[in-house]
């Protein structure tokens, strides 16, 4: 199986091959859409969305315009992504509500959902919560899309998890599920020794 594609913008964006094709995890900050317009020559056959953070979520307004794609998402986070609730400020003075909403909202029409267990594309839908609570990863012989569930070698820090105990459970989850290797949102893609190391650590 050809990996992921790694497209290093703000966040780790993946281009994943398909036997026809490609699809497209994750899109981005919003000012970096054009970037990504112009990198990608085909159209997505569909986008998947780990998580509704603005630097994973950003640019799929821009993407859907484009190419009328499909955006998959858990249910959960659809609330954030069409603004219907505004997403957690961060912690920043002044600025943290307002830097957290910059994302355009994706009109309902665009989305569809996805839950643990479904089928997309070959891969299999897996629950990631904790940096937000519907975070979903992507899973298919021992490679693992994870969102945000980890970063670097280590958890997404405590300030920016919706439940950070949660995201403890979840980096255990990782290798409950068998992932041999684990493509992250921010940093380098880890081996299931990082991901043992790090559950050590955490003494989950």
């Amino acid at each position: 199986m050809n990996g992921p594609e790694a497209l290093p913008f703000a966040a780790n964006l993946y281009r994943v091959p398909t036997g026809e094709g490609y699809f497209l995890v994750d899109a981005g900050l919003p000012w970096e859409a054009g970037r990504l317009l112009r990198l990608l020559r085909e159209p997505p056959r569909l986008l998947f969305l780990t998580h509704h953070h603005t630097d994973h979520s950003g640019g799929a307004r821009a993407l859907w315009e484009r190419f009328g794609l499909p955006v998959l998402a858990h249910p959960r986070e659809w609330p954030y992504l069409t603004r219907e609730r505004p997403r957690p400020p961060l912690p920043i003075p002044l600025l943290g509500r307002i830097l957290a909403n910059l994302a355009p909202p994706l009109p309902r029409e665009a989305l569809r959902p996805v839950e643990e267990g479904e089928a997309v594309l070959g891969w299999r839908v897996v629950a990631l919560p904790g940096h937000t609570l519907g975070q979903v990863g992507l899973l298919r012989e021992g490679v693992l899309i994870a969102g945000d569930a980890l970063r670097g070698r280590g958890l997404p820090p405590r300030w920016i998890n919706e439940d950070h105990a949660l995201a403890r459970k979840t980096a255990r989850r990782i290798l409950d599920l068998g992932a041999e290797r684990v493509y992250v949102g921010h940093g380098k893609p880890l081996s299931r020794a990082e991901v043992e190391a790090l559950v050590r650590k955490l003494g989950t």
